[in-house]
Formats: structure tokens, sequence, C-alpha cells
């Protein structure tokens, strides 16, 4: 059983479900119960920092964040496009046909992940990577206006975020 969080880290765990589900109060609730099962189950070092966040990517993955090989760029775009959903966006991968293999050859997962951020903020949101510390990319979408308040949960949290345009 992982070391529980001391307050700080609660209330800033809380306040990041609350970012990365953009105002969703249900799916907010329903992913930190799931944190607080996952964390249950962890091993006694999975509390700080990058340990942490691999108990979030249990909980977000594909609901309100992404996890991808490093070469799986079909995977990124289905995620991000089902993300993207939630506020009625729809990004433009530069073809007709992103399932294309031709096009999924001939562009990388970072270079996709800087054309999403781009046009999430023309649209007032952020695309967010965290370094996983290997050969994949991980992240998650939250409203523009929320980026300061995001490196400050990171920084508390000790996580190592910072916006899609610049991957790790």
């Amino acid at each position: 059983m992982a070391t529980p969080l001391d307050d700080e880290s609660q209330d800033a765990i809380a306040r990041f479900f609350a970012l990365i589900n953009l105002g969703d109060s249900a799916q907010t609730a329903a992913q930190l119960s799931m944190f607080e099962d996952a964390l249950l189950d962890a091993e006694d070092d999975d509390t700080e920092g990058p340990e942490l966040l691999w108990v979030v990517r249990e909980v977000i993955d594909w609901q309100s964040g992404f996890f991808v090989d490093w070469k799986d760029a079909q995977s990124l775009i289905g995620c991000l496009n089902q993300l993207c959903e939630r506020m009625d966006l729809e990004l433009d991968w530069g073809t007709d046909d992103p399932e294309d293999e031709a096009f999924l050859e001939s562009t990388s997962v970072p270079e996709l992940m800087e054309l999403a951020h781009n046009q999430l903020r023309v649209a007032g949101y952020t695309l967010w990577n965290w370094d996983t510390g290997g050969d994949a990319y991980g992240g998650w979408i939250t409203r523009s206006e929320d980026d300061e308040e995001m490196l400050d949960l990171a920084e508390i949290l000790r996580f190592e975020v910072r916006p899609a345009d610049q991957p790790y």
C-alpha cells in the first residue's frame, strides 16, 4: 500500500482532475475515486512525482488523457479526436484521411502533438505532455486560462509537464 498523500498533494490532485476534466464534475469525482483506489493498491513509492503520474495515467487514459508509443501516430490521432469531442472540436490533421498509411508513416507523434497543440490554443485550450521517462508520450488537455494553475499543480505534485508544442 502506498504512503497516503499529504493534504497539499491531496488538494492538488483533486484540482488536477478538475482541470483535465474541463469542469465535468461527475467525471472528476469518478476519476478521483478510481485514483484513490489505485493508490491504495500501489507500491509504497508510488506517491511522488513520476510514480504518481503513472497511477494518474491508468485512471485517465483515453477519457481525459492520452498515452501512446513514440511511433503510434494512429493511436494519438484517435485518442485526441476522442478527447476533443468533449469540447465539440475537430482537429485538422493536414490530410483528408488521417488513417491513411502513407500519411501515418510520413509524420511523427511529436509533430502531431505540436499540430494539435497549436489548433487547441486557438480554441482556448492547451495540450500538455508529461515526461514519461521512456519512449512514449502522454498528456491531457486543459483550458488555456488554467495554464498557470496547471504549472503550479505540477510543481506541487512534482510532475514534469510542459505544453505539447515542446514534446519530451
